[in-house]
């Protein structure tokens, strides 16, 4: 899959599903020091994503302080030809309007090839 990188981050694009409905979500960060895939609840909430009682609430640290995010389970994300069914992310405010983060749990999970010098992502199939 080829990616984009415009001088500072590395993006692709995911198609997501839940509750049977899809989207596509443009300019997800490929964001290795991220150890949860994690999508803004703005992106999400055109698909019904909402948070409801009983979703796992936890705050996430990082350089600009802690931030809360809540989790929900996706009928599958697809990223190229890869699909991944029945998979948790997290849903939380993202800096500067950023849709998306796809991080190291689905990375390393999944067995994911990231070709800075080429600048495409693979999926080695084992």
């Amino acid at each position: 899959m080829k990616i984009a990188f415009d001088g500072q981050l590395i993006t692709t694009t995911l198609i997501v599903t839940y509750q049977g409905k899809t989207m596509q979500i443009d300019d997800v960060i490929i964001d290795t020091g991220s150890s949860h895939t994690v999508f803004s609840p703005d992106v999400l909430e055109n698909i019904g994503v909402t948070y409801e009682n009983g979703d796992t609430i936890y705050e996430a640290y990082g350089i600009g302080g802690t931030v809360p995010f809540y989790t929900k389970i996706m009928d599958e994300i697809q990223i190229d030809e890869f699909i991944a069914k029945e998979i948790e992310i997290d849903v939380g405010v993202l800096p500067k309007d950023h849709n998306g983060l796809l991080g190291l749990d689905i990375l390393l999970t999944f067995n994911f090839i990231l070709d800075l010098d080429r600048l495409k992502l693979y999926h080695l199939s084992l």
